[in-house]
């Protein structure tokens, strides 16, 4: 990238080498033309008066003709440099305000600017691609944590946003083309305090382009994108270490297990709901006939998941042109009543109003509200200044795109073992999910569970390290499990939900398990717990007093 100093001189070049040529034949006029002094004797100006006159005359601050009375063909000359001076300096000053107006260097300005600040970074951070919903929420979510983050979006206004938005930590951000290998590279991805990159641009084509320059530049740095077709979610997947996120995929996966597993949902949505929420009940998913509105991403997804011998999926679409549609689609417009008779909206049990269109889709739950007043309604939003249009509306569950994505990959970031702990518990039957239900909510009781990691190495937890290499210490010299075991007052109540380790991973292990160093523990508490935990660790004299009682 053209440095802007080097811009701003190529452009001034021309008005410069002309004010220039205009000042030295002012001079050497000066110094040519002969006057007389005080007491008429023919003087001629050197080239110190000669300068100093053009160039006070030329700013038009008018001392006076100086250091004699000029003559007749003195004044003749100055009049004609008088009017060629200014002239050439208003074209310098036309082509300098020409240049601060010019898009090209205002941009070159504005990157100098934000890499400065990326290379000034000194503590970890992440690189947002794209500031739509999901990116407003993200990055106030990270910024609550104090966590750094690099925001790009190719929208001005969107990034305007950002300068103007009100955060904990004030986002570095950049209106550009995240696509576009320098400029992920202007925003730090080889950056040795980069530890993640996430890429959730509404465009599958730039998530996977970003994946795969991130993939170039910094094979090391963790990539969560975003991809809305089951074709840029498998590619994405197809290289390095990557998370995907399919919010159509992940809220038909969860109506699903609403339907067949409720404590696996219960298990999903507090692991990764928003923070600081309560815990909720899981959503009354009856099996029977449900109607989904629209044909696209989101019906294709949930038709995948919930296409089963409990549920008849009854389909509305208004778009002719789809070769893949279901067996029996009424093709009309799910606003309009015909349509819902002709879905069977009097039988049946549910309906999911799924258009891309919000005005749409509150018009669909009115209408089947009519129609079928104990039917359970599941609505999409899908953009986030709609939110007070549907705060007022009556429904049974919202799926709310962006939300879904934030709070998905900030749970994620927060927990990266998260990620391996729900793939595995995902096999779990809906009685062995009761039991971790059952478990988790008698140490969290009404909040959604803190989730929480640690390794056990010199860098993060010195004390307990050295510790575990002199001696064995187990789960519960350091934790409490409050469903199975009594506080004695002095243990962390806790949950170890699972650890990773190079000799093997454990699910759930038993409070007798011993810890070994370099362990990744993954833990769930309260928030309290949590807070007492971070400071023990911290303090040399009460983790020794924990370990001991």
């Amino acid at each position: 990238m053209p440095h802007p100093a080097r811009t701003l001189l190529r452009r001034l070049k021309t008005p410069l080498l002309v004010l220039l040529v205009v000042y030295t034949i002012s001079i050497i006029g000066y110094m040519l033309i002969p006057g007389v002094d005080d007491k008429g004797q023919p003087w001629q100006m050197g080239f110190f008066h000669a300068f100093y006159f053009v160039s006070f005359m030329s700013t038009t601050i008018g001392f006076g003709e100086i250091p004699y009375p000029f003559t007749d063909q003195q004044r003749y000359w100055t009049l004609v440099t008088m009017y060629a001076t200014v002239i050439t300096w208003l074209y310098g000053i036309g082509v300098l305000l020409s240049v601060f107006q010019d898009k090209i260097f205002l941009n070159q300005i504005r990157k100098s600017k934000f890499s400065r600040r990326i290379k000034k970074i000194k503590t970890p951070f992440y690189i947002i691609c794209g500031y739509g919903d999901t990116g407003v929420q993200l990055t106030r979510l990270l910024s609550e944590q104090g966590m750094q983050t690099v925001v790009i979006d190719t929208n001005a206004e969107r990034i305007h946003a950002v300068e103007d938005d009100a955060f904990k930590v004030k986002p570095i951000s950049l209106c550009d083309d995240a696509s576009q290998s320098k400029i992920l590279e202007m925003a730090g991805i080889t950056h040795s305090k980069c530890i993640g990159i996430i890429s959730i641009v509404n465009d599958d084509n730039v998530n996977l382009t970003v994946a795969i320059v991130a993939q170039l530049l910094n094979p090391k740095v963790r990539l969560i994108a975003r991809a809305e077709t089951p074709e840029a979610e498998a590619n994405i997947l197809s290289f390095g270490a990557n998370e995907v996120i399919n919010p159509f995929n992940i809220f038909a996966s969860r109506l699903s297990l609403a339907m067949q597993s409720p404590n696996m949902y219960c298990l999903y949505d507090w692991m990764t709901g928003e923070p600081n929420a309560k815990m909720k009940e899981p959503p009354n998913l009856k099996a029977g006939t449900w109607i989904i509105c629209d044909f696209g991403r989101f019906g294709r997804a949930l038709y995948k998941h919930l296409d089963n011998d409990k549920v008849d999926l009854k389909f509305i679409e208004s778009n002719r042109d789809y070769d893949d549609l279901p067996l029996g689609t009424v093709i009309g417009r799910a606003t309009e009543a015909p349509s819902l008779k002709k879905a069977g909206i009097d039988d049946a049990v549910g309906i999911i109003a799924g258009t891309n269109n919000d005005a749409n889709n509150l018009s669909i739950m009115l209408t089947a509200s009519e129609l079928n007043k104990d039917i359970f309604r599941v609505v999409r939003q899908n953009k986030d200044n709609n939110s007070h249009l549907f705060q007022v509306a009556d429904y049974e569950m919202l799926m709310q795109r962006g939300a879904i994505i934030s709070n998905t990959i900030f749970a994620l970031i927060r927990t990266p073992l998260l990620g391996d702990f729900l793939r595995i518990t995902s096999r779990f039957k809906n009685e062995k999910a009761g039991e971790l239900v059952s478990r988790i909510a008698a140490i969290v009781e009404d909040d959604i569970p803190k989730i929480w990691e640690f390794s056990l190495t010199q860098e993060e937890a010195p004390t307990l390290f050295q510790h575990a290499q002199e001696n064995e210490i187990s789960l519960q010299d350091l934790f409490i499990d409050e469903s199975f075991e009594k506080n004695n007052g002095h243990k962390i109540s806790a949950l170890c939900l699972f650890i990773k380790r190079d000799q093997g991973n454990v699910l759930l292990p038993e409070s007798k398990r011993l810890m070994c160093t370099n362990d990744r523990l993954l833990f769930c508490g309260t928030r309290d717990t949590y807070k007492k935990f971070a400071t023990i660790m911290k303090d040399d004299k009460a983790l020794a007093e924990l370990i001991n009682n």
